[in-house]
């Protein structure tokens, strides 16, 4: 299959789309597709996430007190006027440097969670087949659907409601009155529906390179999945307290 036929099928034939990709794995051309997709969105909501974070800033006395604490009063005045700026007027360069930065990221992020579903999914099927790059190929593949059809909803929402921070495509999106800064707010978000979608492709992919049966590679990959969720909640709790 060539990266056309590859893209279309992890929407309309994910079986026979990640069998192909077990035999022969091809990982390049659907990392350069992620990379694209996730540089092209954070390029694009760069003026709003430089908005939303001078916001949070400025309603933050916990998050002034501690960078005045550790940087000096000079060095946070200098840092203070430049996050201002940005959230003015967002330069091309600052566009493209937040497009590379959450493109890198991703790339990095989804690099280490096949060498943990790898190690996972071994652990927990107890089969020795399968290895690392025919996880990674299943991964990027996979994250089409996220970083693509999630990202362009995303964008949109975003848009409409000229935030970054006040969008969800998880559960948060039933409960709009939450405060993004809340607790059940965080949780809910995390709890997205694109990842499902990922995820629940990827017990696809999982079945043919474990070689087990595709109810135990779902059970895999969503076990995977709820734990990268609650690492994913504790972080965002986390860095959220630094600001209350």
């Amino acid at each position: 299959m060539n990266l056309g036929q590859r893209f279309i099928g992890v929407f309309t034939a994910p079986r026979e789309t990640f069998a192909g990709l077990a035999e022969k794995p091809a990982w390049i051309e659907a990392m350069v597709i992620v990379l694209v997709a996730t540089f092209i969105f954070g390029f694009l909501i760069a003026p709003f996430s430089a908005k939303d974070s001078a916001e949070l800033m400025d309603n933050s006395p916990k998050m002034k007190q501690m960078l005045r604490e550790r940087m000096g009063e000079e060095s946070y005045n200098k840092y203070l006027e430049k996050i201002n700026k940005e959230a003015q007027a967002t330069s091309t360069s600052y566009k493209i440097q937040s497009g590379l930065t959450v493109g890198i990221m991703a790339l990095l992020a989804l690099s280490i969670q096949s060498i943990l579903l790898l190690v996972f999914g071994r652990l927990v099927s107890g089969s020795v087949h399968g290895n690392y790059r025919q996880v990674l190929s299943a991964m990027f593949h996979a994250s089409f659907i996220n970083a693509v059809l999630g990202n362009a909803l995303r964008f949109i929402l975003v848009t409409a409601k000229q935030s970054v921070f006040k969008i969800s495509t998880g559960l948060a999106v039933f409960f709009p009155r939450l405060e993004f800064t809340s607790t059940p707010y965080i949780i809910l978000n995390s709890i997205d529906f694109f990842q499902l979608w990922v995820f629940g492709v990827l017990g696809y992919a999982l079945s043919v390179i474990f070689k087990v049966d595709l109810k135990k590679s779902l059970i895999i990959s969503y076990l995977f999945w709820a734990l990268k969720t609650v690492v994913n909640i504790g972080l965002g709790l986390w860095g959220m307290s630094r600001y209350q």
